[in-house]
């Protein structure tokens, strides 16, 4: 039988370590060069340890120009810092934590709520790309009606780049993501269609299912994880791993050049819906609602789990 000093000891225990293991990730993940910059080793990125250098907020062109003023300055020793591209911003977006939705442990200091990507919408050329940093949330907003913050990234000098293109080829102002274009390219021969209902994007390594809508029409998701466990259960394709999509497992098929639907040209994707599709991420915040994406134009936000009534597109992992 557990004593009542073991039984409080334990918990107490299990927190410590805990938190010895994820600072140890956050370490390994983030080297902090103590001069003002954080380096993101998963990404390649260089970011300011300062999360708002240029005391916003401002708005989308001013928030180009704040950067242009840190170069001018030489931030940190350095005169290449960019506006990043939402692929960029992106990938410090930890939606399993929130205020703020960053990595638990993170380095960095000064977190705003709003910041701008150099990133231009598609479809609404006076609109570029935001993401919410209290929960992690991708919209857009007016470039000159709108007012958010400033996060500077640069790429370490002879890093290669390993977070693809966003794909947004036309520039609006100076130092732009249509102006710059960072991000490694995509291969022409992205998709792999292997002839039985499944088709493998060779960048991600990920499976889906040919057809973007199975169920044919929305369900909630209660009916989503049960259409796909029946996916399993009947082998769909010769396979029973089939499973809703993260966010960023979502987002890796967008193409921010594109609307309606937002993929690339070559895709061989049948029944693609202009509509928003189910992750199997919840919001912690709110455990009632879900992550979704928007295969429209590519908004990432949630809806409740049981109310609302949206699109499924199962994927596993390639051998």
């Amino acid at each position: 039988m557990i004593s009542k000093r073991a039984s409080i000891l334990i918990p107490v225990l299990f927190f410590l370590l805990f938190s010895l293991v994820n600072s140890y990730a956050v370490e390994e993940r983030f080297q902090d060069h103590r001069d003002g910059t954080i380096t993101d080793r998963r990404t390649g990125l260089m970011w300011s340890k300062n999360a708002d250098p240029a005391a916003g907020p401002f708005n989308w062109s001013q928030a180009l120009d704040a950067v242009s003023g840190l170069n001018t300055k030489k931030y940190c020793g350095y005169q290449d810092w960019r506006l990043p591209n939402v692929n960029e911003l992106a990938s410090l977006v930890d939606r399993s934590v929130y205020a703020p939705a960053l990595p638990r442990g993170h380095p960095f200091l000064n977190i705003k709520v709003w910041y701008w990507t150099g990133t231009t919408t598609a479809d609404y050329r006076n609109h570029a790309w935001r993401i919410y940093f209290f929960l992690g949330n991708i919209d857009y907003g007016h470039k000159y009606h709108m007012l958010n913050y400033v996060w500077p990234v640069r790429t370490i000098d002879g890093l290669p780049d390993k977070l693809p293109k966003t794909c947004q080829i036309i520039s609006y102002y100076p130092g732009d993501d249509g102006a710059l274009r960072t991000g490694r390219y995509l291969p022409e021969k992205r998709f792999y269609d292997h002839g039985n209902g499944t088709v493998t994007d060779c960048v991600s390594g990920l499976m889906w299912t040919k057809n973007a809508n199975l169920p044919l029409g929305k369900i909630n998701q209660y009916d989503a994880v049960k259409f796909v466990a029946n996916l399993n259960a009947k082998k769909y394709c010769g396979y029973n791993n089939w499973r809703l999509p993260e966010v960023n497992e979502l987002k890796s098929l967008v193409d921010y050049g594109k609307t309606d639907p937002v993929l690339p040209d070559s895709h061989p994707f049948l029944q693609i819906t202009s509509g928003i599709y189910w992750s199997s991420e919840p919001n912690i915040q709110a455990p009632a609602y879900s992550w979704c994406v928007d295969m429209k134009n590519s908004r990432v936000d949630y809806y409740n789990k049981n109310h609302h009534q949206l699109y499924v597109w199962p994927i596993r992992r390639a051998n």
